[in-house]
């Protein structure tokens, strides 16, 4: 049984009224009754019933009117009305569909199956009121869609428009950094033709000049480094996975290969171990190269003279994952870095950084259904673990 149900009978027959309010009030429902159909309508309004039990013929409004206006009233057009009738032609059942009644019970009252009819409309206005809720819950959560996908078809602007703006600044440094490099050979000549006599003199001037090259120099490359970084992190939002079947040590070789003359002039070595018996995996090669070359540029500036980079890997027994590690002999990070690197408050101790190339790596690593973790001690070093799928989902 439907428990609390409320249940309103509307008869103008006093006798009616206490027969089925005596057989359904020990049932344990909430009576309430009407004599007419105007006062039916206004505790249908007031008492918010969960089914109506409605005589036909009733003086004024008869029953047919009275569920009919249940009907057209959007507030009620679900609430299960039953039509009371001592006539049974098949005209007045045919009238009482036309106007939404539900069901029939005709007079005399059989009790079992008044409770039957009962159990079951209230079991489907419990029904229609679940679909009711769910349906506010839909709305609201369409809603709630609708202004994300809004919000994210800025974002995709905005992030197209960085593209388009690192593109443009990565071109634009290009000529000054080869203008650098021009203005340096021509000060070596200038310096070089000076007689022997004022070259002492101008040794100031020429260390000076140095020094505001290698100042332009610095500063174009962290603007190329930090443009790279934001046209990576814009790639990974808009562009989809391309999947091929790459080899680990290949993509972390390239990488090596172009940063090993910066570890060399820093004196760290970069080692590859345990890479060449790993199976092939499906990966993105741009995206995985960009993850291990943020891994190991991010690193180097880390380690000290004699230290090392060491980038390994393993398969599991099933050769469904692999576990790659880039471990490193630096300084190590403190807890709040460490623990704030995979998110938005990402903190990134290089000089000029931005902190996006843990988040880049973090993309890369979601993106192929896989995880990474961090280890650190300070004065010990960092390793990163990263757990990738053989095929990604």
């Amino acid at each position: 049984m439907v428990q609390n149900a409320t249940i309103l009978v509307v008869d103008d027959t006093p006798f009616n009224v206490k027969l089925l309010v005596d057989l359904l009030g020990i049932q344990g429902y909430t009576m309430v009754t009407a004599t007419t159909g105007p006062e039916a309508l206004e505790k249908v309004a007031e008492e918010r019933p969960d089914l109506v039990l409605l005589d036909v013929v009733m003086p004024g409004m008869d029953g047919f009117e009275v569920c009919r206006k249940i009907r057209e009233n959007p507030e009620t057009t679900l609430l299960p009305v039953v039509l009371v009738t001592a006539m049974y032609p098949v005209e007045q059942r045919a009238r009482g569909i036309e106007v939404g009644a539900d069901d029939f019970l005709t007079k005399p009252i059989n009790q079992a199956e008044l409770l039957a009819r009962v159990r079951s409309l209230l079991r489907i206005k419990v029904m229609h009121d679940a679909i009711q809720s769910h349906a506010g819950e839909l709305t609201e959560w369409n809603r709630k869609l609708e202004i994300r996908l809004a919000q994210e078809a800025k974002l995709a602007e905005v992030a197209r428009s960085l593209g388009d703006i690192g593109h443009e600044v990565r071109d634009q440094t290009t000529p000054i950094k080869n203008g650098i490099f021009l203005l340096q050979e021509e000060i070596n000549d200038l310096f070089g033709r000076l007689p022997e006599s004022e070259r002492y003199q101008a040794e100031a001037s020429q260390k000076l000049c140095q020094e505001i090259i290698k100042m332009v120099t610095n500063g174009a490359h962290h603007i190329q480094e930090r443009v790279g970084e934001i046209a990576d992190c814009v790639k990974g939002l808009s562009s989809p996975l391309h999947l091929v079947p790459c080899q680990v040590k290949n993509v972390v070789s390239s990488v090596v290969r172009m940063l090993n003359l910066e570890a060399d002039q820093k004196r760290v070595s970069l080692r590859i171990e345990n890479l060449d018996s790993l199976p092939l995996i499906q990966a993105d090669e741009r995206r995985l190269f960009n993850a291990f070359y943020n891994l190991i540029n991010n690193a180097i500036p880390e380690v000290s003279a004699g230290g090392s980079i060491t980038i390994q890997g393993r398969a599991d027994p099933e050769a469904r994952f692999l576990f790659l590690s880039v471990a490193d002999t630096g300084r190590g990070m403190p807890p709040e870095i460490r623990e704030s690197l995979f998110s938005a408050r990402a903190i990134s101790r290089k000089h000029g950084g931005t902190g996006l190339g843990t988040k880049i790596v973090k993309d890369v690593v979601d993106a192929h259904g896989g995880s990474i973790t961090v280890e650190s001690e300070e004065g010990i070093g960092t390793t990163f673990h990263l757990h990738l799928p053989l095929e990604p989902a």
